[in-house]
């Protein structure tokens, strides 16, 4: 387990072994605190058009996830979901994205969203940065 801090103006970033990875199975785990209500704390994308982001917005947290291999903005085939309240409190609060083809589980502190994200592709295509 490793713990990292931001200011606001820094970012971490994750190389994968291959230049680009395609997936149809994910699991993504995290533990974050923020007195911020606005930022950014997961975001990947690939160059077909595939993405997924985890962003606060007024203290609640969004996944937007993107499986069409093509931009959302011509086809608006992105998935949105948005979990907790008052996630800018500086408490620690767990995070985990669990994906298997187009079924999504989101679970922020226990409460869990199940949804079937948009389009037509079933894997998640990144970039290895």
């Amino acid at each position: 387990s490793d713990v990292a801090d931001f200011d606001g103006r820094s970012a971490l970033l994750y190389r994968f072994n291959q230049k680009s990875t395609s997936t149809v199975k994910d699991v993504i785990s995290l533990r974050f605190r923020s007195h911020q209500a606005e930022g950014v704390l997961v975001h990947g994308e690939g160059q077909r058009g595939d993405f997924l982001t985890l962003e606060l917005q007024r203290g609640r947290l969004i996944l937007h996830l993107n499986l069409d291999d093509a931009k959302p903005q011509s086809t608006g085939r992105s998935s949105s979901v948005m979990l907790g309240s008052l996630l800018d409190d500086h408490h620690w609060h767990s995070v985990q994205i669990e994906r298997f083809n187009k079924h999504v589980n989101f679970t922020v502190d226990g409460h869990t969203q199940h949804f079937r994200s948009l389009g037509q592709e079933d894997t998640l295509e990144i970039d290895y940065e």
